[in-house]
């Protein structure tokens, strides 16, 4: 069959596009970021939109993102060309796998990917589906086995679409309300995303957040617990250079990522391949391996004597956490290139932005990304800008063509350009002009 893909540059779309393209059929996409049209791996995208993209295709499937009305997606329904939305093609490719399924507001990329190498290096061939690019596994997207481990995603409820025999929480916290109305709302329906799991499935929750599985529990799923006092716990032995040390059920194991928060995922990991029949031995050997994900505390090079680091990041939570994985892994100064994420999420958490960006020695905030907003009056980067100067921090607002004469001004060790828009594009483009 012939499918097209609305949106195929996003990280989700794209492991979908490669996903299909694997079981044979004939895929291409289209998406307003490019500028000509290209092709990678045999997957042609087109540049923007344009009704005359669904001429002689079977299905297109949209991201969340594109509005239902859009004029590509009703040229389709014209023509009766089913269309599916993103989280409705996922359900259907997954249908007759066995499925775990990795949710949460924090660390549920890191989480899945760590989960599905460790998978892959004990031997099981899984399927593997992430919303970030794993060294070898092209597009965030593993061909394998029936075994499938899926990143869901709380936006637009995508995760209640899933089917799974397993399922985890990473972590909860007020993330994407715009979807949802209330935090109340939002809790409800991770605790069905819980109860959705599949009879004889497990249900992997943090300790502090347990509540979220009662319903599942209620019907007679296993939970598993993680974190300090739960059933998975991986007990922080130290730093050790780009990774930390830790011990679970008596043996010793490392996981290549710096930070504490690392550590929780793993323990995730862990109990998720425990449902799978892993032992923690081979758990622990299995994810010593792990080559990290792209744009998650990833190591881009050097500008000077500067490591520039590149992070998603983007709610306050996960910049704290990002930079204080930072301190654990590099001696000396450490600077932040923040750009904030959309105009929504910086009115209301532009408080805790600042916050977060002042736990470095210095920062700089770039314009917000708009990404599916439009601008909102009042809101800009000088909210974050000024919110971090009230906490004591040495932070600026940053033009995206100074980004060069900062990184080399602020004398740091490290600078980590913190975001999930653009900032990715500056920093492996200062590295780039450097060379």
């Amino acid at each position: 069959m012939r499918y097209h893909l609305m949106g195929i540059s996003g990280s989700g779309m794209n492991g979908l596009s490669r996903w299909l393209a694997h079981l044979g059929h004939d895929v291409d996409g289209c998406d307003r970021s490019a500028a000509v049209e290209t092709s990678v791996d045999g997957i042609r995208r087109l540049p923007g939109h344009d009704p005359s993209h669904v001429h002689g295709v079977d299905v297109l499937v949209h991201s969340a993102a594109i509005p239902p009305d859009h004029p590509e997606i009703a040229a389709a329904r014209a023509a009766s060309v089913r269309v599916l939305r993103r989280s409705e093609m996922l359900a259907e490719l997954a249908a007759d796998h066995l499925v775990l399924a990795v949710a949460g507001a924090h660390g549920k990329t890191t989480t899945t990917a760590l989960t599905g190498w460790a998978l892959q290096e004990a031997g099981l061939d899984p399927t593997v589906l992430v919303g970030g690019e794993v060294p070898g596994w092209p597009g965030g997207f593993r061909p394998g086995g029936r075994l499938t481990v899926i990143e869901a995603d709380e936006y637009d409820r995508a995760f209640l679409r899933i089917p799974h025999a397993h399922s985890a929480v990473t972590s909860f916290d007020l993330e994407h309300l715009e979807c949802y109305g209330s935090p109340e709302a939002l809790r409800f329906a991770f605790e069905v995303f819980l109860e959705l799991t599949l009879p004889g499935g497990g249900v992997v929750v943090p300790v502090e957040e347990s509540a979220l599985g009662s319903w599942a529990d209620r019907i007679g799923r296993r939970i598993v617990t993680t974190g300090p006092g739960g059933d998975s716990y991986c007990l922080p032995l130290g730093a050790d250079g780009w990774g930390e040390r830790y011990g679970i059920d008596g043996i010793e194991g490392i996981v290549p990522l710096p930070g504490l928060a690392n550590l929780r995922n793993a323990a995730t990991a862990h109990a998720l391949l425990g449902l799978c029949g892993v032992s923690a031995g081979v758990a622990a050997r299995s994810m010593a391996s792990f080559p990290g994900t792209r744009r998650r505390l990833e190591r881009l090079g050097s500008a000077g004597r500067t490591l520039i680091v590149s992070d998603y990041a983007h709610h306050p939570r996960e910049m704290e956490a990002s930079i204080q994985a930072l301190r654990r892994a590099v001696p000396g100064r450490i600077s932040v290139v923040f750009e904030p994420h959309l105009y929504s999420r910086t009115a209301a958490m532009h408080a805790e932005m600042g916050r977060a960006v002042s736990l470095a020695d210095s920062s700089a905030v770039l314009p917000v990304y708009a990404a599916r907003e439009a601008p909102v009056a009042g809101v800009d980067s000088s909210l974050v800008v000024r919110s971090a100067s009230e906490a004591g921090a040495d932070c600026v607002a940053l033009d995206p063509r100074d980004v060069l004469s900062f990184v080399e001004s602020c004398g740091s060790d490290a600078v980590v350009f913190m975001g999930a828009g653009d900032c990715d594009r500056l920093a492996r483009g200062l590295l780039e002009a450097r060379r």
